[in-house]
């Protein structure tokens, strides 16, 4: 958890803020699951792009079948099931030609006070809820989860019961992010 001396734009990856969430899960420990921290993921590139106008980490974040994933950390954390509690870190890695090379254990920067304070005010908000709950939010009526999962070339038919898979390969684009959660800033920001 470094800080930035420039207050500039600072792209985090998403393995990066993982870690930071899961070193927060360490001191104030709250049930950390593979799939609450894609949820914890969403909730904090939302509320970063609602207050600073630029993305909290570079990766994309797809509509799956239960809410957002960011497919980066999910490859990453695919050997645990849904409901185990995440405790190490995530090392990051390079493609080099055909190899894998390890990068370490990256940290999340932050560019400024008022990031690292958001930040805590996510984990605040949503690390006390249940993993399922979060899903629940994420799948919102008119929320991004739901504007591009069930946009109409990509909703199921009426006959279909199961998605395909776990997941679609469906983007949730930035600026519908940042649409969405502005509009429950307060007013005077």
């Amino acid at each position: 958890m470094l800080d930035n001396p420039n207050p500039k734009p600072i792209y985090n990856s998403a393995i990066a803020v993982a870690n930071w969430l899961i070193t927060m899960n360490r001191a104030d420990p709250s049930d950390l699951t593979h799939l609450k921290i894609q949820k914890m993921l969403y909730f904090a590139q939302g509320w970063h792009l609602a207050h600073f106008d630029f993305p909290l980490f570079e990766d994309p974040i797809e509509a799956w079948k239960h809410g957002p994933v960011v497919r980066s950390v999910y490859w990453e954390l695919k050997s645990y099931s849904k409901d185990d509690s995440i405790t190490e870190l995530i090392e990051g890695y390079t493609l080099n030609g055909f190899d894998y090379e390890a990068l370490g254990t990256p940290e999340m920067l932050f560019f400024c006070d008022k990031a690292k304070d958001l930040m805590l005010s996510v984990w605040d908000e949503y690390a006390k809820q249940s993993a399922w709950d979060l899903v629940s939010i994420t799948h919102a009526k008119d929320s991004p989860w739901d504007k591009v999962a069930n946009a109409l070339p990509n909703r199921m038919t009426a006959s279909e019961n199961e998605w395909g898979g776990d997941y679609y390969d469906l983007i949730i684009p930035i600026e519908l992010m940042k649409s969405y959660f502005k509009k429950y800033l307060p007013h005077d920001n």
